[in-house]
C-alpha cells in the first residue's frame, strides 16, 4: 500500500475523494491504495476506499476489509467488523445511492486508541431507520444486526452532501479512550 503523510490529507479536508482509494486490492492496475497513519501507534491506521454503487462492490469491499483486519492483526474482531460493514455498504447501495447523481459510496476504516471505526458515506440525505422485523419482508434487519455487533453506531451529515453511517467496535486487549 502507498503510505501518505497525515498532514497532507489534513491540508485539504474537503477533498476526501482526491485521496480516496478506488480499490484496496482491485483488479484495475491504475487504482491507488492508500493508508493514512493517524498516530504513532504500531497498529493505528486509516484507509479510505470509494466503490461504485453495485452489489459486487459490497462483496469486494467485504473481502478487502477481511484482508485488512488480518494484515493489521485484528482477526479477533474481523467477523463482527466485516458483517456490520457489509450491512452498511449494502444499505448504501440499496438506499443511499438510489436516484442519486453520484453513484458511489465511500468506506473509511479507522483504528486508533483501542477502537475500530467503520464509516460508510453515501450521497443521500435520507436517514436510515430500524424497521420492526417482519416475516413478510426479506430485508430490513441490517441495522438490528449492526446494533447487535457494534459497541456504538450512528449517523451524521456528510461530509458535503449525503450522510455517513458509522459503527465502532472496541478492540479487545487495547485500551479505548475514556
Amino acid at each position: 500500500m502507498k503510505v501518505h503523510p497525515l498532514d497532507a490529507a489534513c491540508q485539504r479536508p474537503d477533498s476526501a475523494l482526491e485521496t480516496t482509494v478506488r480499490h484496496l486490492a482491485g483488479a484495475d492496475p491504475g487504482t491507488r491504495a492508500g493508508t493514512l497513519p493517524i498516530s504513532t501507534g504500531e497498529r493505528a491506521f486509516e484507509v479510505v476506499t470509494e466503490y461504485p454503487a453495485e452489489a459486487v462492490a459490497v462483496t469486494r469491499g467485504r473481502h478487502q476489509l477481511r484482508h485488512l483486519m488480518a494484515d493489521r492483526g485484528l482477526s479477533n474482531i474481523a467477523d463482527a467488523v466485516v458483517l456490520g460493514a457489509h450491512e452498511l455498504m449494502a444499505n448504501a447501495v440499496t438506499h443511499g445511492c438510489r436516484h442519486q447523481v453520484l453513484m458511489t459510496f465511500t468506506v473509511k476504516v479507522i483504528h486508533s486508541s483501542g477502537v475500530l471505526r467503520v464509516e460508510v458515506q453515501d450521497p443521500s440525505n435520507g436517514q436510515p431507520f430500524q424497521r420492526p422485523p417482519s416475516e413478510e419482508r426479506e430485508g430490513g434487519r441490517g441495522l438490528f444486526l449492526v446494533d447487535a455487533l457494534a459497541t456504538r453506531w450512528g449517523v451524521e451529515p456528510g461530509p458535503g452532501q449525503g450522510k455517513t453511517v458509522w459503527m465502532e467496535l472496541d478492540v479487545p486487549g487495547e485500551e479505548p479512550p475514556p
